[in-house]
């Protein structure tokens, strides 16, 4: 996304938020010159407070700020981030390690991220991603309608899976291609169908054999689950 559109868009939510903003953050992929990663902008809004009428106002705009590239935010009040960081350490520490202030000060900065609910929460991602798959795949009707919930699904459990890469180190790929390649090194789990539909470029690539690829697919985030569950030390 090029620098005037999040620069129009800072004049936005500086205009939605008035006085109460403290601050606006690109944080991912989207952060780093240039981006290491393609599709939406994920952004950090901090405020003072959330008031209903600037909460309507964003959301009469966001079509508008959807078309521009930009994800809907995180909005956040100072009070609640400073109560949250323990409870989605695998959020914080991702926001954290790669991010761009538009406006306002940095709130990530010096907030303590601390990580005795990291592998509970990669766990309870990892194990809830997986139970939804497999309820999708009920209610799908035919190939093309597989082909496209594998599409739709596998990009959101590599960002998950990286929860398991934070478990061993402090930093963790931003791009799913790359994500996929450590978790591979570090797990010891192939991942060839994972791969295989985050290259795809649409689901008729995907559809002649849909239900072959799901089944290793589905397999593959099973044995990635298991991995979830056993501590870097092997204790509970």
């Amino acid at each position: 996304m090029g620098t005037d559109r999040l620069e129009a868009y800072r004049k936005d939510v500086e205009s939605i938020f008035g006085g109460d903003l403290v601050s606006v953050t690109v944080y991912g992929g989207h952060a780093a010159d240039p981006p290491a990663e393609k599709g939406f902008v994920t952004v950090l809004i901090v405020v003072r407070k959330l008031r209903r009428e600037a909460l309507a106002a964003y959301r009469a705009a966001s079509p508008r700020f959807e078309r521009s590239g930009i994800a809907y935010p995180a909005i956040f009040t100072e009070e609640f981030i400073a109560d949250s960081a323990d409870v989605f350490p695998i959020e914080f520490l991702g926001m954290k390690e790669r991010r761009k202030v538009l406006s306002g000060r940095d709130v990530l900065d010096g907030l303590r991220v601390t990580e005795t609910n990291l592998r509970h929460q990669v766990e309870f991602e990892m194990k809830g991603k997986l139970l939804c798959l497999r309820r999708m795949y009920l209610a799908a009707r035919g190939n093309r309608e597989l082909a496209g919930l594998m599409r739709r699904t596998a990009g959101p459990i590599v960002l998950a899976a990286r929860g398991l890469l934070l478990l061993s180190g402090p930093a963790a790929p931003l791009a799913k291609e790359d994500i996929v390649d450590s978790l591979e090194t570090r797990t010891g789990i192939p991942l060839p169908r994972l791969r295989e539909i985050l290259a795809a470029k649409d689901d008729r690539s995907l559809a002649g054999a849909a239900e072959e690829i799901f089944d290793g697919y589905s397999g593959e985030v099973e044995r990635l689950c298991s991995t979830a569950a056993v501590p870097p030390d092997g204790k509970a």
